[in-house]
């Protein structure tokens, strides 16, 4: 990872200067707030699906061999459901994302993800707000 600086600076890779979240436009900070909430959603969903599977394992655990028990049926369905809430969040945060740095007229950086970009956008913006 040659060309990475501190986070918390005015650059974030490559030295490419990123502005600050007060300088953006109105549509580029209301696509920031929607991305910020599909964040939220995408996290919630990770940890929904988690817990199913965490819930799965302990159930499977101690069942028979044989035909599954309804409740273990249930809890396949629940796993699956919550792995679909998890890739939906996960794409309409990536939807989000692209409309945001759009607006904003951002570019990428080589090499990087579009969501880790957004991401380290959000920690780097609630850093500088915060002090």
């Amino acid at each position: 990872m040659r060309g990475f600086v501190f986070l918390g600076a005015k650059y974030f890779m490559s030295g490419i200067p990123l502005p600050s979240s007060a300088s953006l436009s109105a549509e580029a900070s209301a696509h920031l707030a929607r991305v910020r909430e599909c964040r939220a959603v995408m996290d919630q969903a990770a940890r929904d699906t988690a817990t199913a599977a965490d819930e799965l394992r302990r159930y499977a655990k101690f069942a028979r061999p044989g035909q599954p028990s309804t409740h273990v049926v249930q809890m396949r369905q629940r796993q699956a459901s919550a792995r679909r809430d998890s890739a939906q969040a996960k794409q309409a945060f990536l939807q989000a994302s692209a409309a945001f740095v759009h607006a904003a007229g951002l570019r990428l950086p080589p090499r990087t993800s579009l969501e880790a970009f957004v991401l380290a956008w959000i920690e780097r913006d609630v850093g500088n707000t915060q002090t």
